[in-house]
């Protein structure tokens, strides 16, 4: 078998994870194709394997799944899972789960979906160290310095002369200098995710992965403008409505519905919204965040789904946060998903972010369930 389906995540990281391995297989003569994906929807994973003899290749999403993926493979197709999010167990000999949480290392903190692939790429040929830059600019969604198996990856690109350190005001920045124009490796990673997010039903995730091998030029860097600017003006206008109705209180939750505010983007969106409204003022400190928004049907380079849903996002406020950490508040990564479950969805994530889907009609019944497991 010589093709190859790349199942790959819709931000910064899950563009460069793809992009690693689609030039790593394609050099070993590969035919490769993608699909993007914002959540990994049980009914994917069914409809996928029940092929056989195929060979599937999950990067920056997927270990959540390992064992659905594992019960609906059952040894029928060789299937690679390379992600750093937290983890099931892969029940079938023919699904490796290629996780470095496994081997008790951060996925949050250490190591990036891109650095894993990076690894998996430079086992299988020295030639892909010429990649080594993709790593970096997955590593910057973690938070701090570049550190554990990231910094290895970052060695090697230092030592292959595609990144340059320079000084920034918040201390060692890293310019990429083989995509065009030297930039911050930060700038590069944003850049990405508004193509893979925003971008999601306009070509956006392969235009990224593009730039991820090719470059920029004038004409990407002016639809990432264009897609900028109109995720600006859907975020000022959800900014407003918020500051003029507030959000919706529950004991230990607070939320609000987006609906169609950001109508024709990824379901990443919220996310990024929700991320930068925990560090408002109109957020109480000690509550969950929870925002939702309608969702698309169709899957670009899949088809449909046969249900509809609608996005959840969570975030926690950084007191919260702390409280989490000092094991006084349950982790997201545990309430969010038990919460999707009860009302026909999934979930996954870290414990101070996560995001899932439900059914749609069902929010209010999602966020009261989402209290009451938040209160325990």
């Amino acid at each position: 078998i010589k093709e190859t389906l790349i199942i790959h995540h819709d931000d910064a990281d899950g563009l460069c994870s793809s992009a690693i391995v689609k030039k790593a297989l394609e050099r070993e003569n590969f035919t490769v194709k993608t699909i993007c994906l914002e959540k990994l929807f049980p009914e994917i994973i069914e409809k996928l394997h029940s092929d056989e003899g195929k060979i599937f290749i999950y990067t920056d999403i997927g270990s959540a799944h390992a064992e659905k993926i594992s019960e609906k493979n059952k040894s029928k197709n060789l299937t690679l899972i390379l992600d750093h999010h937290d983890f099931t167990q892969s029940k079938d000999p023919m699904v490796y789960n290629l996780n470095p949480e496994i081997f008790g290392i951060s996925g949050e903190k250490e190591a990036s979906g891109a650095t894993v692939t990076y690894f998996f790429a430079k086992i299988l040929n020295k030639q892909n160290m010429d990649l080594a830059y993709l790593s970096i600019i997955g590593s910057a969604e973690i938070p701090g310095p570049i550190s554990g198996l990231n910094k290895e990856a970052l060695k090697d690109a230092l030592e292959k002369g595609l990144v340059e350190t320079s000084k920034s005001r918040f201390g060692e920045d890293y310019k990429i200098s083989v995509l065009g124009k030297p930039l911050s490796y930060k700038r590069i990673s944003t850049m990405l995710s508004v193509l893979g997010s925003v971008g999601y039903y306009e070509g956006g995730p392969e235009k990224g992965i593009k730039v991820c091998l090719e470059g920029l030029n004038p004409t990407i860097e002016k639809f990432i403008g264009k897609l900028e600017e109109k995720r600006r003006i859907a975020n000022q206008k959800m900014l407003e409505k918020i500051r003029k109705e507030g959000l919706i209180q529950l004991k230990n939750v607070q939320w609000f519905h987006a609906y169609d505010n950001f109508s024709g983007m990824g379901t990443k969106v919220i996310g990024s919204f929700c991320s930068y409204l925990s560090f408002q003022k109109i957020v109480n400190p000690k509550k969950y965040l929870v925002g939702i928004m309608n969702m698309q049907p169709t899957i670009p380079g899949y088809g449909s789904l046969t249900k509809n849903y609608v996005k959840i996002s969570a975030r926690t406020p950084k007191l919260l946060g702390q409280m989490i950490g000092e094991g006084k508040k349950p982790p997201l990564s545990k309430i969010l998903p038990e919460a999707c479950e009860k009302n026909g969805g999934f979930g996954d994530g870290h414990s101070v972010a996560a995001s899932g889907v439900v059914l749609k009609g069902k929010e209010k019944k999602f966020v009261e369930d989402l209290d009451v497991l938040g209160g325990k």
